[in-house]
């Protein structure tokens, strides 16, 4: 089973989005980065991430952790 662990920077116009799964015995591959624009760090934030997640196909279920950075981070509870 593979294990995805994402990171969200939030910044002041545009947030991106990274992850890297992992498999037993196996090197992390990463997953390409992607850049979502908005005006409200909140929207960009659930934006990025309901992407990110729908164009690579992970299931809530195969996250292990979410960490969130930058200066929007503070919006998010």
């Amino acid at each position: 089973m593979k294990k995805t662990v994402i990171g969200i920077d939030i910044g002041g116009s545009t947030t991106k989005i990274v992850g890297f799964q992992f498999e037993k015995d196996k090197k992390p591959t990463l997953i390409a980065p992607q850049f979502v624009r908005a005006t409200d760090p909140v929207t960009s934030m659930y934006g990025a991430f309901g992407k990110f997640t729908d164009t690579n196909g992970i299931a809530l279920s195969d996250i292990e952790k979410i960490t969130v950075t930058g200066v929007g981070s503070s919006f998010i509870n």
